[in-house]
């Protein structure tokens, strides 16, 4: 039986298993992150024998800990204590002795909405061509797209299903794990010039198929076809769950192609989504040749813009080079289709990165999401930015959000960590990122937000495991610098000194930011070249996130007069943090070499 996620309810208590929050009638009730971690735990596999040394792994990883008996001991205990529950009779949790617990409770699962919530399932590639896949995969991810613009149904991301591709799994399982009312479940036959698309929907509770069409059409229509699909899944889903809420805005009409056209737009989409640089290079190679040969085809305009802003977001790519080409090509595609949720969402991000406009970038953020309440890219980063505005709460409901849309993939974890970073809960921030790594151990960024949650609440030693650790696993110019930072605050100055050399040699080959070497400087306390640096950074528009009054790398620059105009200029929110408040151990006061910038 797989494993239980979401938010569950068992005896009087209900338990999200996303943040650890354990609730009574209501009330939250206090339970320490580790008794809260092994909680969730045991509920998740509830029924199933949970080992001492598996609880040991959630709590301290690969660490060393020679007292962990008694940590284990301490966490059962505190949560028995909170549940009022007994070792001799348990209503809870069983302990089979030398072995480990279980959690005996009947567990119930709370949907992840209160609207009704569909998964659309990797359509099968009926070609058998494994160079046909980008059809089937273009059709899911279309389908998906669509299905998201309905108001009145939620529907989990194409990341979260992914994984289901050629899956055996029965579809109540994957109902269950997903928390979804319906599954949709589809295939793709791509002929010469014509194409045949079947998609037949399977509500649950009773399980029953409630809705199966078969498509054919010429390719130059697939684009439409794909739509039709949507609708009529919708208008079934709003009938058999008696929904009352509107269906669907009326779509945009969508004029036939030239199949190669059609073809190349769904190579590109089927390549940006592996999120790779060399596959975002290639989608990017077909959406030229789309925008070009379709100069008022809005959705590949708006696919153009989305290629082009992956490529700076994610570091591939110099940001100052390509944003403004993100922002040119979302501009027109709005203008050809102002529905377009994806072109907005960019331009809303492009509007407080390039252009510094926060007011314009909340209109853009929020138009994006009344447009396609289900578009997970959408409300992430919109929770990027209320964080940047020191606007906290609402950031940890807009990634709470995206996490239940999307539970399965890295993106929403890794910000919901830097979200209560930033936020300055630094306990949930380290749960959560231990919670990511256990699911992607190879990630960087939940170690960089272990670290620094450790730092702030003073735990050097775990910060700088957590930094080292991240390092082991890339020597890329954050790494550098965050562990750079800490060594340098420690007095370390000389290890800080080798890794500016190492950043150097990065920079000479367009892969360090300004900002690694702002926060690089800020730790060794030369804020002359931090803001050097800084400056920089503003110039290039390069991670300006990294601004924000919650995160700790750039403490020691927050007592300077220099920030608050820098900040004042930008658009970044002061709080607090601002006021000179210094975390952690001292600023080192030696002087390192003058490193100046020439860009």
């Amino acid at each position: 039986m797989p494993a239980i996620s979401g938010r569950v309810a068992f005896g009087d208590f209900d338990l999200d298993l996303t943040t650890g929050e354990l609730r009574k009638s209501g009330s939250v009730l206090k339970l320490e992150p580790q008794p809260a971690s092994v909680l969730s735990l045991l509920v998740s596999e509830a029924g199933r024998l949970v080992g001492r040394e598996e609880i040991r792994r959630r709590l301290w990883g690969d660490s060393t800990f020679v007292d962990y008996d008694s940590g284990v001991d301490y966490c059962v205990n505190r949560i028995r204590s909170v549940l009022c529950d007994h070792a001799r009779a348990p209503r809870y949790i069983e302990t089979l002795r030398g072995r480990g617990y279980r959690f005996i409770a009947l567990v119930g699962v709370e949907k992840a909405f209160a609207e009704p919530t569909l998964a659309v399932l990797p359509f099968a590639n009926l070609n058998g061509d494994p160079e046909r896949e980008y059809f089937a995969d273009g059709m899911t991810d279309a389908l998906i797209t669509e299905l998201a613009r309905i108001p009145a149904v939620r529907v989990i991301s194409r990341q979260s299903v992914l994984h289901l591709k050629g899956s055996n799994r029965k579809l109540d399982e994957i109902a269950r794990d997903l928390r979804v009312d319906g599954v949709v479940e589809g295939a793709a036959l791509h002929g010469r010039s014509r194409v045949r698309v079947n998609a037949q929907l399977i509500l649950m509770e009773p399980e029953r198929h409630a809705w199966a069409h078969s498509y054919e059409c010429d390719i130059s229509t697939a684009l439409m076809t794909q739509r039709e699909v949507a609708r009529a899944i919708a208008e079934c889903v709003a009938l058999a769950l008696q929904s009352t809420g509107p269906v669907m805005p009326p779509p945009s009409p969508t004029p036939p192609m030239e199949p190669e056209i059609v073809e190349n737009y769904l190579k590109a989409v089927s390549e940006l989504y592996k999120a790779s640089a060399e596959s975002i290079g290639k989608a990017l190679q077909y959406i030229r040749r789309v925008t070009i040969e379709a100069p008022d085809f809005a959705l590949g305009h708006a696919l153009h813009a989305a290629c082009l802003f992956s490529l700076g977001w994610f570091g591939n790519a110099p940001a100052a080079e390509v944003f403004p080409g993100a922002k040119q090509m979302a501009r027109r595609a709005v203008a050809l289709d102002d529905s377009l949720s994806a072109a907005h969402h960019i331009l809303a991000t492009l509007n407080w990165v390039l252009d510094w406009d926060p007011a314009t970038a909340e209109r853009e953020f929020r138009r994006a999401i009344e447009l396609s309440p289900s578009n997970v890219d959408a409300h992430l980063l919109y929770a990027a930015f209320l964080s940047g505005a020191a606007r906290h709460a609402e950031s940890i409901a807009e990634v709470q959000f995206a996490l239940r849309i999307d539970p399965s993939s890295l993106f929403p974890h890794q910000m919901a960590g830097w979200v209560y970073l930033h936020a300055c809960h630094y306990s949930e921030a380290a749960a959560q990122a231990k919670r990511t790594i256990e699911s992607y151990p190879d990630a960087l960024q939940p170690h960089f937000v272990l670290g620094w949650a450790a730092w702030r609440r003073g735990r050097t030693e775990e910060a700088l495991a957590a930094f080292e650790k991240a390092l082991s696993l890339s020597r890329e110019a954050m790494s550098l610098a965050f562990l750079g930072h800490i060594y340098a605050r420690l007095d370390r100055g000389q290890e800080t000194q080798r890794f500016l050399l190492e950043l150097d040699q990065l920079l000479s080959q367009g892969r360090a930011s300004p900002m690694a070497f702002v926060i690089l400087y800020a730790g060794l306390g030369d804020l002359d070249a931090a803001f050097d640096w800084l400056e920089a950074a503003c110039r290039n528009r390069a991670d300006m996130v990294w601004l924000t009054s919650g995160f700790p790398g750039i403490d020691p620059l927050r007592a300077d007069p220099r920030f608050p105009e820098l900040a004042g200029r930008t658009g970044i929110a002061l709080s607090q943090l601002a006021g000179g408040q210094n975390w952690g151990p001292a600023v080192s006061r030696h002087k390192p070499r003058m490193m100046r910038c020439e860009s």
